[in-house]
């Protein structure tokens, strides 16, 4: 695997990626079905995109770069330049990835334009011959990889998410009925792009950590701040105003979104709940999770494990007195699901527990 080797041909025309395929190549994609195309277009459009015709749209931007109208083009809001390069044995992946808006099985809302971002895979096969069925089985290659990678990111959704609303798939190849009638994950062919694919989108992933955190635990770092804020109102700390508590705050969550151990329970809460949300933790029926059974208790004794990794016993019963207020105190992380609002209590409690030991000189 080569990270960064140019695909054939690959160069930057403005707001255009145009990919020379290096020959006539059949080319199986979800937004122009099976044509003979020399080329892949990947076209940089402005967030909040919306044309009522968009496959005109599509030909006139083939157009306006001199080529065949029926040339796959791809629209993004991902900038030029931004794109990723993967290659090995004679395959060649290129991707955009913006992350907005995931979706997942459990979507709250359907999806309705403008476009805000999406995941387009572009894999290029040099060396083999794929008879037709063997390149519609590469294209489902490529499609589970790039979900298999979407449900690494921690995207915000209710459940796993699988990529974004808006993605798009591509894949090219020379195809004969004496070609490759299969190219599944098993074959060295499959397993190759899988990786790729994977890669590619895993590396596309420039978010911050604070939008990580609203993915992994459903609140951003400055929901997560004002509900400690609301928690400090009701015991302020004499002499020190809300403004310092709010920068001692900020710069002790800034701290520890660098450390892996706590994201180890933010991560563990999130596919917890992901399970619970769809019904496949062994004993917890839907309907049970929905309405947060008595029986479940890991939720507590996770919360409780991060808060007394983060502040000792005097975090765990912050995280407690944060958990116990949430609804009074009209918290944000109440709304949460059963296990990521436990540990976000425990987050928040934690971190207040920090503060008022440096505060009032109690740490030890």
């Amino acid at each position: 695997m080569v990270p960064g080797m140019p695909a054939p041909g690959a160069r930057l025309e403005g707001d255009t990626l145009v990919v020379e395929l290096g020959g006539r190549y059949k080319v199986l994609s979800s937004i122009s079905g099976l044509v003979s195309s020399e080329h892949i277009v990947f076209h940089h459009v402005p967030r909040g995109f919306s044309v009522r015709d968009v496959e005109a749209y599509r030909r006139e931007v083939a157009r306006s770069h001199g080529l065949p109208e029926e040339t796959p083009v791809f629209l993004t809001a991902v900038e030029p330049g931004r794109h990723q390069v993967l290659s090995s044995g004679g395959v060649h992946v290129v991707a955009t990835v913006g992350l907005e808006p995931p979706v997942c099985v459990e979507q709250e809302r359907l999806y309705e334009p403008p476009m805000a971002g999406t995941i387009n895979i572009a894999v290029i096969v040099e060396e083999q011959v794929l008879t037709p069925a063997g390149l519609v089985d590469l294209l489902r290659v490529a499609v589970e990889a790039k979900t298999l990678a979407a449900s690494l990111l921690l995207l915000p959704c209710r459940g796993r998410a699988s990529g974004t609303a808006t993605d798009a798939v591509a894949v090219a190849a020379r195809v004969d009925e004496k070609g490759l009638p299969w190219a599944g994950m098993a074959t060295r062919l499959g397993n190759t792009v899988a990786r790729l694919v994977r890669e590619a989108v895993l590396r596309g992933d420039r978010r911050s950590l604070g939008e990580r955190l609203r993915g992994a635990l459903g609140l951003g770092p400055e929901e997560l701040l004002e509900d400690m804020l609301r928690m400090y109102r009701r015991a302020p700390v004499p002499g020190v105003s809300l403004e310092e508590a709010s920068r001692l705050l900020q710069e002790m969550l800034d701290r520890v979104l660098r450390d892996p151990n706590v994201w180890a329970f933010l991560v563990a809460a999130r596919e917890l709940d992901i399970h619970g949300v769809s019904g496949t933790l062994p004993g917890l029926s839907r309907g049970g999770f929905e309405a947060d059974s008595r029986g479940i208790v890991a939720d507590e004794a996770l919360a409780a494990a991060l808060a007394l990794y983060l502040a000792g016993f005097r975090g765990l019963l912050a995280a407690y007195w944060v958990d116990r207020s949430k609804h009074e105190a009209g918290l944000r992380l109440a709304s949460l699901p059963v296990f990521g609002d436990d540990a976000a209590a425990a987050l928040a409690g934690a971190l207040l527990a920090r503060l008022y030991d440096r505060l009032l000189g109690t740490g030890v």
